[in-house]
């Protein structure tokens, strides 16, 4: 599957990513074609009948299918066939103003353009992944220094967006303190233990309490206890 680009034909000129831009470019046009087809195909007069939205992030990606529809909401400014739900949603996608992005919107009507936008939505949805509702809830920002963070579903790739794939335990590097300008934080994934690095903006925030899974409670309490029987067992320096 072909990773959605997400940065301006701009950002890739300047950074050499215009190869990766065009790919990425080129398959929203084919998504677009493909949802255009299919609706022409399963829209009765009243209902959209099929599962080719579920085709389409077979072949395309959630990412990607979302980018389209989200997209062509956005270039329909002022359409206010639209639920406001649906264009919040497509507000928070990211989508970067630019000159091409008409070119992959629908042509479909906008009331199918929203009951799309809203079946994608509720698709997403029963992946079942943690969002801003499930941090810690903080004026100030945290300290992530041996916090279980939650990272962005976006800062996994598609494949591996998963609720247990998202909790990172922190460990080190100046990302975890608010106040340096290092971004870098590094820890590993709790479901695994794989130790890797991503960077401060990756993470949605530091999980609350009630909301972590019983699996990975059980799973920093035997971390924990390693971590105690290491010191235990760390020579002591003589007084």
């Amino acid at each position: 599957m072909i990773p959605l680009y997400k940065n301006s034909n701009s950002y890739a000129l300047r950074f050499g990513d215009i190869d990766a831009c065009r790919e990425s470019f080129n398959e929203n046009i084919r998504c677009k074609k493909f949802l255009d087809e299919q609706v022409a195909k399963n829209f009765d007069g009243f209902h959209l009948t099929g599962n080719f939205l579920e085709e389409s992030v077979k072949e395309f990606g959630y990412d990607r299918t979302m980018w389209v529809i989200g997209s062509t909401i956005l270039e329909r400014k002022g359409d206010g066939r639209f639920r406001k739900e649906n264009v919040e949603w497509a507000k928070r996608l990211g989508i970067l103003p630019d000159r091409h992005n008409y070119e992959f919107a629908l042509n479909s009507h906008s009331c199918i353009v929203d009951d799309l936008a809203k079946d994608i939505r509720k698709m997403y949805a029963k992946l079942g992944l943690f969002t801003s509702e499930h941090i810690i809830k903080s004026d100030e920002p945290q300290d992530f220094t041996d916090k279980l963070l939650i990272l962005r579903d976006t800062s996994l790739v598609e494949e591996k967006r998963t609720p247990e794939n998202q909790l990172f335990l922190a460990s080190s590097g100046f990302g975890c303190s608010p106040g340096k300008t290092g971004r870098k934080v590094f820890g590993e994934f709790l479901s695994d233990g794989e130790k890797t690095h991503f960077y401060r903006q990756d993470f949605i925030g530091v999980i609350a309490d009630e909301y972590i899974p019983d699996w990975a409670r059980e799973k920093l309490e035997k971390i924990i206890a390693q971590q105690e029987q290491m010191q235990d067992d760390s020579p002591k320096m003589g007084m």
